[in-house]
């Protein structure tokens, strides 16, 4: 197999990424913002003493850069529709992002909470990216 070049849909990777970014604040602003801070031993505000922009900035530009590689997995494997869009986007974020995550309570003794909050929302947050992808592109 050869990596050819790729058109990736620009509207999708956006679209997409706003998916992904949207369901990260709800997940940890509504849904999960006690727990996620208890885990980490903060209180609300800026989590890692960067300002809060600042952190937008970095997770929206992560976002789009993970968004475009579900995006590039549809389109090398074929991908025709939202559900492949969401197999890709369920591969990125169960089968790399989550595993990868493993290493974090087991190496480094973070809590086995702060792991499962969020490696849920790699998984429901690529799944929706690469939904939203498969519906566009």
């Amino acid at each position: 197999m050869h990596l050819e070049s790729v058109s990736l849909s620009v509207l999708g990777v956006v679209l997409g990424m706003a998916a992904h970014f949207v369901t990260g604040a709800v997940w940890y602003t509504f849904l999960f913002s006690k727990q996620w801070m208890a885990a980490l031993g903060k209180s609300m505000g800026d989590p890692a003493g960067i300002p809060l922009p600042i952190c937008l900035g970095i997770n929206a530009a992560g976002s789009l850069v993970t968004t475009a590689i579900v995006a590039l997995l549809y389109i090398w494997g074929g991908g025709d529709g939202p559900l492949d869009g969401l197999v890709c986007g369920l591969i990125v974020g169960a089968g790399v992002v989550a595993i990868e995550g493993l290493n974090r309570p087991t190496y480094e003794g973070s809590p086995w909470s702060l792991y499962l909050i969020n490696a849920g929302y790699a998984v429901i947050g690529y799944g929706l990216a690469g939904l939203v992808y498969g519906f566009i592109a």
